[in-house]
């Protein structure tokens, strides 16, 4: 039967295990601290010297970036009804209009930064996105976390994008499942461009079947009838399931490997706790049974000098055996 563990003993597990926990929440919190110092950095080397008009225009920017935002989604607004809806005379014109007026507000206001600004090429290069702010004015919206902290988080997010289809070769994978994909839309259409009852007659249509039939989705509305149409079927089929699974195998390893490098330093530490613990347990089982036997063993690093002098049992007790007459 199972002991208990004692109250001390379990006091003391839940103790590591608490210090644990703050040792993982304060190394995450100064991985956050870091990240944002590192940011902050990139922006001041790309601002470069400081600059009275440089300053006049981030404060200046600091005052609009909400009315600024809100004539992003407006004009997102305008756009979305003059696609999806067919309206006609005053009201389609009054949305178009508003387009175009919106859209050269956010034009005018871009160039009289640039006009104003001193040093335009480091002014750009820590505003790398602000082109897209401009040709797509809802990107606006952006103007509330700041358009040079955006750059910043852009440019960290393609390099993650880049690092995940880096990471064992998924980019590879990739390019030989698209060039597959096309392949296959290709060879269906030979099979299924003049088979009787087909409905895939064109190019685009064995491209869609293609996409479809490779993630899996199967809507139904492209389907091969012939048998070698129904061969490259099979075959696309396998590689979109074994697609997906490479594709979510490979992502998740990368963020697994990402999260062991980031506690990397605690993992080894918590290693070498617990192998000085073992070492400990060992010089102290040494010690008993060199107290049991009555012999004399080496104590090990580490070992409790005070305990290491404790003298074993001596040769002059009396034995314990029964005594003779």
């Amino acid at each position: 039967m199972d002991q208990e563990p004692k109250p001390k003993e379990a006091s003391s597990a839940a103790l590591d295990r608490i210090h644990r926990l703050e040792r993982q929440e304060r190394d995450r919190l100064d991985r956050e601290l870091a990240t944002a110092d590192r940011r902050a950095d990139q922006i001041e080397q790309r601002r470069g010297p400081t600059d009275p008009t440089r300053e006049k225009l981030k404060s200046f920017e600091h005052l609009i970036r909400f009315p600024m935002a809100l004539l992003g989604v407006a004009w997102a607004v305008c756009g979305i009804v003059v696609l999806t809806t067919h309206a006609s005379g005053a009201t389609s014109q009054a949305f178009v209009i508003s387009l175009f007026v919106i859209w050269v507000v956010v034009l005018l206001e871009a160039a009289v930064r640039y006009i104003a600004v001193s040093d335009r090429r480091r002014y750009f290069a820590c505003r790398q996105i602000e082109p897209v702010l401009v040709v797509l004015p809802f990107f606006q919206v952006w103007r509330i976390v700041g358009v040079e902290r955006a750059t910043v988080l852009w440019g960290e997010g393609v390099e993650r994008v880049l690092a995940i289809l880096g990471h064992r070769g998924l980019f590879r994978v990739l390019l030989a499942a698209v060039g597959l994909l096309f392949l296959g839309a290709w060879l269906v259409l030979l099979f299924e461009k003049n088979a009787a009852g087909s409905n895939i007659h064109s190019y685009h249509d064995a491209l869609w079947w293609a996409v479809v039939t490779v993630t899996t989705v199967g809507y139904g509305d492209r389907f091969p009838i012939s048998e070698g149409g129904r061969a490259v079927a099979v075959v696309l089929m396998l590689v979109g399931i074994g697609l997906i699974g490479v594709l979510t195998a490979t992502v998740a390893s990368f963020f697994v490997a990402e999260h062991t490098d980031a506690n990397k330093d605690l993992l080894q530490a918590s290693h070498e706790d617990l192998g000085a613990r073992l070492d400990e347990i060992d010089n102290r089982l040494a010690r008993m049974e060199a107290a049991l036997t009555g012999s004399s063993v080496p104590v090990a690093t580490g070992a409790d000098p005070q305990s290491a002098g404790r003298p074993g049992p001596t040769s002059d007790a009396p034995p314990s055996g029964p005594t003779t007459s």
